[in-house]
Parts: structure tokens; C-alpha cells; sequence
């Protein structure tokens, strides 16, 4: 084992602020976005550990990777969403393995509206699972 859930969190994060898709990324869920607009915010969901012998130990997480979109108008928003849901897509599909994981996974989607501190945003929530590199 030579990751922690912390460490792959904080790896997810840097491949998305890598891609330059987000104006923010954020490797946790902020309880204040600020008013900002085009963040992303990775946190983690589920863990599994697996540990079939002393030598054969898997670990299988699920992150949420949270998109806000501040509503300025209808198409608008829903075109950014659009957007940043297929740089999603892009930067998942672009980094299937490194040193800390070996397979990813991204789940369905949900997208929502929401008001954040007075701000309106359409949320569209990502669940990416994966597997941590043996």
C-alpha cells in the first residue's frame, strides 16, 4: 500500500488544475464558494479495502468530483456545464494509471440546481471510482 486516501484525493485534484478546464479546483468540499464560478471540488465517498492475503491487498475508493456553474442565463449555463462535464470525460479517459491508481471509473451522473451563499448554480455531481495502484 503506498497511497492514503488523502494522497490520491489530493493527485485527482492536480490532474484537473493540470488540465486548466476550472477557473477553481478544490481538493475538498468548500463550505463557501465565494461567488466563484467553474469550480470544481473533489472529496471522497466510498471506501473499500480488500485484503485477500498478507500479499494481496486491494483498495477501491469512489470521489465525488462536484461542478458549480454559476446561472447567469439559461443556454449559457447549461452549454459551460456541458462543457466542463466532457473535460471531465477527457482528463478521467486521459489518466486511466499513474502511481496511484490503476483503473478509474466514472460513474453516472446527477445534475441539480442549487443557492450557495445567495449565489444560483447548476451543480452537476460526478462519481469517480477507482483503484489504488498494488
Amino acid at each position: 500500500m503506498g497511497s492514503t486516501r488523502k494522497t490520491i484525493r489530493e493527485a485527482l485534484a492536480a490532474i484537473f488544475v493540470t488540465a486548466d478546464d476550472f477557473n477553481v479546483v478544490y481538493a475538498y468540499a468548500p463550505v463557501d464558494l465565494q461567488g466563484m464560478d467553474q469550480v470544481l471540488a473533489i472529496y471522497a465517498d466510498t471506501t473499500h479495502h480488500e485484503r485477500e492475503s498478507y500479499a494481496s491487498q486491494h483498495n477501491f475508493y469512489t470521489f465525488v468530483l462536484d461542478v458549480y456553474v454559476k446561472r447567469a442565463s439559461g443556454e449559457t449555463t447549461e452549454d459551460t456545464l456541458d462543457t466542463l462535464h466532457e473535460a471531465i470525460r477527457d482528463t478521467v479517459y486521459d489518466n486511466q494509471s499513474n502511481a496511484n491508481w490503476d483503473w478509474l471509473k466514472l460513474e453516472p451522473s446527477d445534475a441539480y440546481f442549487a443557492e450557495i451563499s445567495g449565489v444560483s448554480y447548476r451543480v452537476e455531481s460526478h462519481k469517480l471510482a477507482l483503484k489504488e495502484t498494488t
